[in-house]
């Protein structure tokens, strides 16, 4: 049975008397913006989301010497993933953007292993006396994976703050994916941590956008959203089981339309994106976009390791814009752009600057 009694800066969440599950407490980093996003044309490549720019980003504690609720920690929890369901079939993700804080050594050799995963089949949850009670599917086989040290997690040293950054895998995962997860596993033992003391971010609890059990007839079944793989390796869900925090984790997919499609734009509540054009570009490059009612609108370019390069915001009325973004001060490469309305819609895509 885990259970560890961890006091918040703010409040202390009470023992469950659900058997095996932890409880927490957090302290509060600084909020980051956030897409909510989904693939547009053929070719483009975008984030999708599941955090909204009005959340609050937090990361938890697993006691107060004790490690990170979403990291390493003295219970030797293993891996992290957050869980995505596409209503469009030709998703192939390349890769994830995540966030981390926490210490790392400059001297470590520790790494952290990123990963796409197929979904498991629902499974009965034997705890409960009912027999109607089943988990959605866990994190299954990896579909796509890359190795990063944790030296370059994005992690802030000294008064350095942490960074976004994007981990592309070296292969993609194959298209017609309908769920997945994303997330990131590592191997380590807490004694022997030795400054090495890592987690990834994660929203404030009671922020999940996610319904918590879905019912099916008779049966309940348990909305596996995010989870923690455990020291025996096996996966908990983290609403339920882990901790009891119900929130979403700083681990964005990206991903790629893999097949034809006749979609001239995406929409999403308030917000349609049409993509970017030229793309390569060379000094400039115009983002195409309409919104449902005025909003102010932020764009945000970024480059691979998640600085942020350049930012702007307008005022915008009802209606399709075209805004033209200044690309002659910045280098040759790979960028994403990320388009924000105040009311947490938005997209993300990479481009390309060719000189």
């Amino acid at each position: 049975m885990k259970k560890f009694l961890l006091f918040s800066l703010a409040t202390s969440v009470a023992l469950s008397s659900f058997a095996g599950k932890k409880t927490s407490g957090f302290k509060a980093v600084a909020q980051e913006p956030h897409a909510v996003a989904k693939t547009t044309n053929t070719g483009d490549t975008v984030v999708l989301a599941h955090i909204l720019s009005t959340d609050t980003i937090n990361i938890y504690l697993a006691g107060t010497d004790s490690g990170y609720v979403t990291g390493t920690d003295a219970y030797g929890d293993k891996g992290y993933a957050e869980r995505y369901d596409a209503t469009d079939t030709f998703y192939s993700v390349i890769g994830i953007v995540a966030r981390f804080t926490g210490t790392v050594n400059p001297a470590t050799t520790k790494t952290v292993t990123f990963n796409a995963w197929s979904v498991g089949a629902q499974t009965l949850d034997t705890r409960y006396a009912s027999g109607h009670i089943y988990n959605s599917g866990f994190p299954a086989t990896s579909l796509a994976s890359v190795v990063v040290p944790i030296t370059a997690l994005g992690i802030g040293s000294g008064t350095a703050a942490d960074t976004t950054k994007a981990f592309f895998f070296p292969t993609a995962t194959a298209a017609n994916l309908r769920s997945f997860f994303v997330g990131y596993t590592i191997n380590y033992t807490f004694a022997g941590l030795a400054g090495d003391t890592i987690g990834v971010v994660n929203t404030k609890d009671g922020e999940r956008h996610i319904a918590y059990t879905t019912i099916s007839g008779a049966d309940t079944i348990l909305n596996n959203v995010n989870a923690t793989m455990y020291d025996d390796n096996t996966w908990h869900d983290n609403a339920f089981d882990n901790f009891g925090i119900g929130n979403h984790l700083f681990l964005f997919a990206i991903v790629k339309l893999g097949g034809p499609t006749a979609i001239n734009g995406v929409t999403k509540n308030n917000f349609t994106l049409y993509g970017n054009y030229p793309n390569p570009a060379t000094n400039e490059t115009n983002i195409k976009f309409a919104v449902a009612q005025a909003t102010e609108v932020t764009i945000s370019v970024t480059d691979m390791a998640g600085r942020t390069v350049k930012t702007m915001k307008q005022n915008c009325a009802a209606g399709t814009h075209t805004v033209p973004v200044n690309t002659s001060d910045l280098a040759s490469g790979e960028y994403l752009y990320l388009v924000n309305t105040a009311e947490g819609d938005g997209f993300a895509s990479k481009f390309t600057i060719a000189k």
